[in-house]
C-alpha cells in the first residue's frame, strides 16, 4: 500500500470514529433532552400532548352528555310520577311497576366494545331512558284510549246509595272499618256498609257497568252480585234474597239488581254493600248522599219487575 493510500485509509477510519462519536453524542443528548423534558420540566411529548388534549375534549363531551342525561332522567321521572298519580289514577289504571319502567334493553354483548370506557355507563343509561320513553308512550296511549270514553265516566262511578233513602226503610247497622265480628266476636275489618232492612227491599246499581258475578255463596256473601263499572271501580251487593241480573248483562245506574235478604253468613237481614277501587276496599259512604229525598231517589231508579 502506498503512503497516499495508507493516509486515505487512516482518514476514513478516523472519519468513521468521528461519525460514531457524533452519533453517540447526539443520542446521549437526545436521551438527556427527553429526560429533562419529561422528568425535570414535567412536560409531555408532542404526540402525548395532542392525545391528552383530544382526551380532555372527549371527557368534556362525556360529562356534558351525562349532565344532559341527568336532566332528561329528572324530567322523565316527573312525567312518570304525574302519569301514575294523576292520569292513570284518574282513569282507574294501575301504576306501572318501576321494575318495568327501568328494565332497559336486553343483551350484555351490546356493551362488549365499550368495556372499560367512560361511554359504557352513558350507553347503558341511554338504553334505559329509551325503554322508559317507550313504556311512557304506551301508557299515554292507554290513557288516551280511555279518555275517549271520559264523558261516560260520571255515570259509571258508583255515586248513589244502593237502596231507597227513606230512613223508615233501613238503618245503617255497621259502617266501613274495623269492628267486632258479629259471629265470632273477634276484631275484623268490615269491608263495606250494612243496610239493615226487611227482606224484599229492591237493590239498585249505583253506577253504569257490567255484571261480572251473580252467584250464591252459602258460607259467605250468600246470594250476591258484582258489577264492574270500569275506571277501576267494582261494587258488590251481598246477602240478597233474589238476583234479577245475570253475568255479562249491562246495567245502568238505577237498574234493579234484585232484592235484599238474609242469605249466607249473616245474623239478620241486611244488604252488605262494597265499593272496590283498583282492587282495594274503600269506604262506600264517600260515594253516596243518604240525604237525597226518597222521592228524588225513586225518580232516578227503575223499579223491579214483579
Amino acid at each position: 500500500m502506498s503512503p497516499v493510500e495508507k493516509n486515505n485509509s487512516q482518514l476514513k477510519h478516523f472519519g468513521s470514529i468521528q461519525l460514531f462519536v457524533a452519533l453517540l453524542a447526539g443520542a446521549l443528548l437526545f436521551v438527556l433532552y427527553i429526560w429533562l423534558y419529561l422528568s425535570v420540566l414535567k412536560m409531555d411529548l408532542p404526540k402525548t400532548a395532542i392525545l391528552k388534549r383530544q382526551n380532555a375534549i372527549w371527557s368534556t363531551r362525556v360529562d356534558q352528555m351525562s349532565q344532559k342525561l341527568d336532566r332528561y332522567d329528572a324530567q322523565m321521572s316527573l312525567m312518570e310520577m304525574r302519569d301514575d298519580r294523576i292520569y292513570r289514577s284518574l282513569y282507574g289504571l294501575d301504576e306501572i311497576p318501576q321494575k318495568t319502567r327501568h328494565a332497559g334493553l336486553g343483551g350484555e354483548n351490546r356493551y362488549a366494545a365499550l368495556e372499560g370506557t367512560a361511554l359504557l355507563g352513558i350507553s347503558r343509561r341511554l338504553d334505559v331512558l329509551e325503554k322508559r320513553a317507550y313504556v311512557q308512550s304506551k301508557s299515554f296511549d292507554d290513557v288516551a284510549a280511555l279518555q275517549q270514553t271520559a264523558g261516560d265516566m260520571a255515570s259509571h262511578i258508583p255515586a248513589i246509595p244502593p237502596m231507597n233513602t227513606d230512613p223508615e226503610t233501613y238503618r245503617l247497622s255497621s259502617p266501613f272499618g274495623f269492628r267486632a265480628d258479629p259471629l265470632s266476636g273477634l276484631p275484623k275489618r268490615h269491608t263495606g256498609m250494612d243496610f239493615a232492612c226487611p227482606p224484599g227491599n229492591p237493590i239498585y246499581a249505583t253506577g253504569d257497568g257490567v255484571v261480572i258475578l251473580a252467584t250464591y255463596d252459602h258460607s259467605g256473601y250468600g246470594r250476591h252480585v258484582e258489577v264492574d263499572h270500569g275506571f277501576g271501580y267494582v261494587t258488590r251487593y251481598a246477602h240478597m234474597s233474589r238476583i234479577d241480573v245475570e253475568v255479562g248483562q249491562e246495567v245502568k245506574r238505577g237498574d234493579c239488581l234484585g232484592l235484599s235478604g238474609r242469605s249466607g253468613r249473616i245474623t239478620g237481614p241486611h244488604l252488605h254493600y262494597e265499593v272496590i277501587y283498583r282492587k282495594n276496599y274503600v269506604n262506600p259512604y264517600q260515594y253516596m248522599d243518604l240525604d237525597i229525598p226518597s222521592k228524588d231517589y225513586m225518580e232516578m231508579v227503575r223499579k223491579p219487575a214483579k
